[in-house]
């Protein structure tokens, strides 16, 4: 089951359509949806192939036996489970000598699991919504190569704002001054050009409710703050922690960092 390939595949005819074709190419969307909907219900119904899914959506490798003790299960266990998200190509296996470390297959692997915890699905209590994630989480993490949390939000939202990107029905643009603004942090403006995949797209953040921003920029911009340790990688799969440095950088880059709630 190809699923990066069939949300991409999607998008395009989908954009398509509308520009004016009489006929989709490629896979009608029933017929998408049909196999791939409930082949993903059935991967995500176990709630340990949920929980791996979550640590590897921190974008790094991890052997089985630390997935394992995450998870809580045995090896055997995880053994089962890692198995079946190779076969359906949501995870990718790398071995290196005695060792075999497991990852997310990809970014569009990540974007269909980011947006579906960001369902809110109907619950006994209709009362407000209560994100049932820890507070370091819900303030700062990585969506597998980018940023996510309260923090991801907030520069998405100043990027927009200030106009260095632009949101329209065809998705987000960087604008020449959002190039400025990245390629005075750092970052290389051209190997983004040349990426294979969005210089820039919106990412629904599962705690937020709202977007953050995703694509080659995102995961360009998020690996220069770590490597001037803006940022730092917590103790839990995901966390983000913003340092001192990261405070004053992020002032003087485009915003008055935002305090941890």
């Amino acid at each position: 089951m190809r699923i990066d390939s069939l949300v991409w595949d999607t998008s395009i005819n989908l954009r398509r359509d509308v520009s004016g074709c009489a006929e989709m190419s490629g896979p009608k969307i029933g017929e998408m949806s049909l196999a791939t909907l409930s082949a993903v219900g059935a991967l995500l119904a176990d709630q340990t192939r949920c929980r791996l899914l979550q640590a590897l959506m921190d974008s790094r490798a991890w052997t089985a036996g630390e997935l394992a003790r995450f998870a809580g299960v045995t090896p055997s266990t995880v053994s089962e489970h890692l198995s079946r998200l190779l076969d359906a190509d949501f995870i990718a296996m790398e071995a290196q000598g005695r060792h075999r470390y497991f990852r997310l297959a990809g970014p569009p692997i990540a974007q269909v699991i980011e947006s579906l915890g960001a369902l809110e699905l109907p619950a006994a209590d209709r009362g407000s919504h209560v994100v049932s994630a820890p507070a370091e989480l819900r303030y700062a993490r990585s969506c597998y190569d980018h940023l996510a949390g309260r923090l991801g939000v907030d520069i998405y939202d100043r990027l927009l704002t200030n106009g260095h990107l632009r949101r329209s029905d065809s998705g987000v643009a960087i604008q020449p001054s959002g190039e400025d603004l990245f390629a005075g942090l750092g970052v290389d403006i051209d190997a983004v050009r040349r990426a294979n995949r969005p210089s820039a797209r919106s990412c629904l953040d599962w705690t937020e409710r709202r977007h953050h921003l995703a694509g080659a920029a995102a995961t360009a911009l998020l690996q220069v703050m770590l490597e001037r340790r803006w940022l730092t990688r917590g103790s839990r799969p995901r966390s983000i922690l913003v340092t001192e440095a990261g405070r004053r950088g992020l002032e003087a880059f485009m915003m008055e960092c935002p305090a941890p709630a």
